[in-house]
C-alpha cells in the first residue's frame, strides 16, 4: 500500500540520505537492512527536527509494529519512485534484495561532496547518527526506537500504522507551545507554497 505523500517530501533529499548510510556502511563492508536504513533514517529526521525545528526530507512520520518510520520513504523502498526524477530514489538505491539495501553502484558516491542536496547542517546530523548508531544491529535499534525513554512519540499500532502528529513529536522534544505552534506554522506555510506550486 502506498501513502500519499507528504508536501514537503523531497524525493532526492530521500535518496541521498539513504546513500549516505548505504555510502558509509559499504566503507566497512557492512550490510544494511531495510529496516537498520529506516531507522538510521527515522532517527536522521526526528533529529533535525530536535535541533533546527524543520525536517531534512519533509516526510510524514508514523507508528508501525516495528516502530517508527518515514512512510514515502518506506513506499520508495518496497516500490521504487513514482515520479523518477533525475537523481531520485532509483537512480541512486538499488532494489532491494530480500532484507537488504544497497546503492544502485558503488562508483555514483565517493565522498560527502557527492551529495550535493544535502547542507552542511544535514550531513553533521547524519555523520552525527552513524557515529552513534552506525554499528548497531537492525534489531537492537528497533528496540531503540521502541523505547519510550528515546521516541515517546511512537505508538503501538497494533498490527497497523497510526500517523506521528509533529504537535507530539515537538511536545516530546521539549519545545514549549508557543514555539511548537510557530514552528507548526511555517511548516504549513511552506507546505501550502509548495502544494500551490506544483497544482
Amino acid at each position: 500500500m502506498r501513502y500519499k505523500l507528504a508536501p514537503l517530501f523531497n524525493e532526492k533529499k530521500a535518496a541521498q540520505v539513504a546513500a549516505f548510510f548505504l555510502f558509509m556502511a559499504s566503507q566497512s563492508k557492512a550490510n544494511v537492512t531495510i529496516l537498520k536504513l529506516m531507522k538510521l533514517m527515522y532517527l536522521a529526521e526526528r533529529s533535525s527536527y530536535e535541533q533546527y525545528g524543520e525536517p531534512i526530507i519533509g516526510d510524514a512520520l508514523v507508528s508501525m509494529p516495528n516502530g517508527p518510520v518515514l512512510s514515502g520513504t518506506l513506499d520508495l523502498i518496497d516500490f521504487g519512485s513514482q515520479k523518477n526524477p533525475k537523481g531520485g530514489w532509483d537512480d541512486l538505491i538499488a532494489e532491494r534484495s530480500g532484507r537488504d539495501m544497497a546503492l544502485k553502484s558503488v562508483d555514483l558516491i565517493k565522498s560527502e561532496d557527492d551529495l550535493r542536496e544535502l547542507s552542511e547542517s544535514d550531513l553533521e546530523i547524519l555523520q552525527s547518527i552513524w557515529s552513534q548508531f552506525g554499528k548497531w544491529s537492525a534489531f537492537k535499534l528497533r528496540e531503540y526506537t521502541h523505547d519510550p525513554k528515546n521516541c515517546p512519540e511512537w505508538e503501538d499500532p497494533d498490527g497497523s500504522s497510526i500517523p506521528i502528529r509533529l504537535e507530539k513529536l515537538f511536545e516530546v522534544l521539549g519545545f514549549p507551545n508557543e514555539e511548537s505552534k510557530a514552528l507548526l506554522s511555517q511548516l504549513n506555510q511552506r507546505a501550502w507554497v509548495v502544494s500551490t506550486l506544483s497544482s
